[in-house]
C-alpha cells in the first residue's frame, strides 16, 4: 500500500464522504479524525454508505497492525462516531485487528 500524507487521506476522504450530504462540520470531524488514525496506522479498506435518500449511516472498514493500535484511540473521542467494532484477524496469533467505524447522522 502506498503512503500517502494526512492532507492527501483527508482530501481524499472528503471528495467520498461529501456524496452522503453530510454537514460540513459533521464531514469535517469525520474526516479529520480518520485522517489523523491513518497517520498512526489505520489502512482504509472500504466503506458504504446507507440510507434512501443517502446518508443515515457510513460504515468505514479499515485495518490496524497488531503494533500500531494507538491509531485506534484517536478514534474513541469523536463524537461522530456511533460504534466502533474491532475484530482480531489471524491464528494462533493476530496480525492485525479489522476496524469497523460507524458514523451516524447527527440531529439537526
Amino acid at each position: 500500500m502506498e503512503t500517502k500524507s494526512y492532507a492527501e487521506v483527508e482530501k481524499q476522504l472528503l471528495s467520498h464522504l461529501s456524496s452522503a450530504n453530510l454537514s460540513k462540520d459533521h464531514l469535517a470531524d469525520i474526516s479529520k479524525s480518520i485522517a489523523a488514525s491513518y497517520k498512526s496506522g489505520l489502512q482504509i479498506v472500504d466503506w458504504w454508505i446507507y440510507g434512501i435518500p443517502a446518508f443515515e449511516r457510513i460504515v468505514i472498514q479499515a485495518q490496524v497492525p497488531v503494533g500500531q493500535t494507538a491509531a485506534i484511540q484517536g478514534l474513541l473521542g469523536t463524537a461522530s462516531i456511533k460504534g466502533l467494532d474491532i475484530l482480531r484477524k489471524g491464528i494462533p496469533r493476530p496480525d492485525y485487528f479489522q476496524v469497523n467505524i460507524t458514523v451516524e447522522k447527527t440531529a439537526e
